[in-house]
């Protein structure tokens, strides 16, 4: 069993996670790849991360872009769980400045640009 993060915890979680946002309810970052190879490909390192930690994002993917979205469902809202999982996603297991197939990680598209 692992509490659900006070509001000052998860502020703290999210400043140590670049591109990461959210609520108590959820957190979440959107990944934008080169071509659909490189998103199914990070795809997998994630699946492996998660099942080694019991723990899996809702993912949402269209095409070259995966939205992952963690909550801890059992305790109702965030966890100690879902800010490791992203740090591990995001220090170069899955993704990461170690990673140059995905530069543009948690960059938001903005409406009218390319």
């Amino acid at each position: 069993m692992v509490d659900r993060l006070n509001p000052d915890a998860l502020f703290k979680g999210l400043n140590e996670l670049p591109g990461w946002d959210g609520t108590l309810e959820g957190i979440s970052k959107t990944y934008l790849f080169g071509d659909d190879d490189a998103a199914h490909a990070f795809l997998d390192r994630v699946s492996v991360l998660a099942d080694q930690m019991n723990h899996h994002p809702d993912v949402t993917r269209d095409g070259s872009t995966v939205t992952l979205a963690l909550v801890t469902h059992s305790e109702g809202g965030v966890t100690q769980k879902d800010l490791d999982l992203a740090a591990r996603i995001d220090t170069g297991e899955a993704h990461g400045d170690a990673n140059p197939d995905n530069p543009a990680a948690g960059r938001r598209e903005t409406p009218g640009t390319a």
